[in-house]
């Protein structure tokens, strides 16, 4: 049993503890919260691009895509499913080879000709591009804004100079995909500056535009986004990325339509 003047000391000495505890705590606290967060600039992007979204060798994967419609109510119309192999090129818009092709048993052309949902997948495809599109293009055309760091993601959106014409779907309505693609984009990228998703939502809304799914229709909104994934190239030590999971919504006054595929690494066959 401890003396009353050793209880006396105990608790001074444990009181004494505990405020030096606290006091290292809010001092903790201070450093932490005065540590300078990083404000992705558009250097930044360049820089990752020049690591992430190098010139590549061709990578094949497998692209499973699912269509559904939706009408006002949110009851499932319809709902298809593709499977396709999909050679995939890196994202430099500038270069002569093309960046993504879909293949299959049949021709590329004979399948876009005779297949709604092969036109259909073929929009993962083009955006599967547009990432390259934003980060390659001249900087006059794009006004670069930080957003603020959220769950150690960091962010920029960058916004077309020119005002967006009406957005139109005329050339290959049964792709979903703008005739131009104009609006912001916004590129999320993790603390070691690799892309981690890439969302666009196009201007010039709202538009009539006439769809297979759902007839005569009034676009309200578009929204597109592209998630990455690392992989080892072969014969690199270096990680690049390739398409995880791309996506884009349509929503109208009849109802919406969502494109999502999902992208495998395809297995060589032996």
């Amino acid at each position: 049993m401890l003396s009353d003047l050793q209880g006396e000391v105990y608790v001074t000495t444990l009181r004494k503890c505990l405020s030096c505890i606290l006091l290292l705590s809010a001092s903790a606290w201070a450093q932490n919260s005065e540590q300078p967060v990083l404000a992705l600039t558009r250097e930044h992007l360049v820089k990752s691009a020049k690591i992430y979204f190098r010139d590549s060798t061709e990578f094949p994967l497998t692209q499973n895509m699912t269509f559904t419609v939706t009408d006002s109510a949110g009851h499932v119309r319809e709902v298809k499913h593709q499977a396709t192999d999909y050679l995939f090129n890196g994202y430099n818009p500038s270069r002569k080879k093309a960046v993504g092709n879909l293949r299959g048993k049949e021709s590329f052309w004979a399948l876009l000709r005779g297949s709604k949902m092969i036109k259909a997948a073929i929009n993962s495809t083009f955006w599967t591009m547009m990432p390259g599109v934003w980060i390659y293009a001249d900087p006059a055309e794009y006004i670069f804004e930080a957003q603020n760091p959220h769950n150690g993601i960091v962010s920029a959106k960058l916004m077309p100079v020119k005002s967006c014409s009406p957005l139109t779907m005329e050339k290959n309505p049964q792709t979903y995909f703008p005739d131009e693609v104009c609006g912001p984009g916004v590129f999320e990228l993790h603390d070691d500056l690799s892309f981690h998703k890439f969302a666009f939502d196009a201007s010039g809304l709202p538009v009539a535009i006439k769809t297979a799914s759902l007839g005569n229709t009034t676009l309200q909104s578009y929204h597109a986004e592209v998630e990455f994934r690392k992989v080892i190239l072969p014969g690199d030590k270096e990680p690049f990325l390739v398409p995880k999971q791309v996506m884009a919504r349509l929503e109208t006054n009849k109802g919406n339509i969502v494109i999502s595929s999902l992208y495998e690494a395809r297995k060589s066959k032996q």
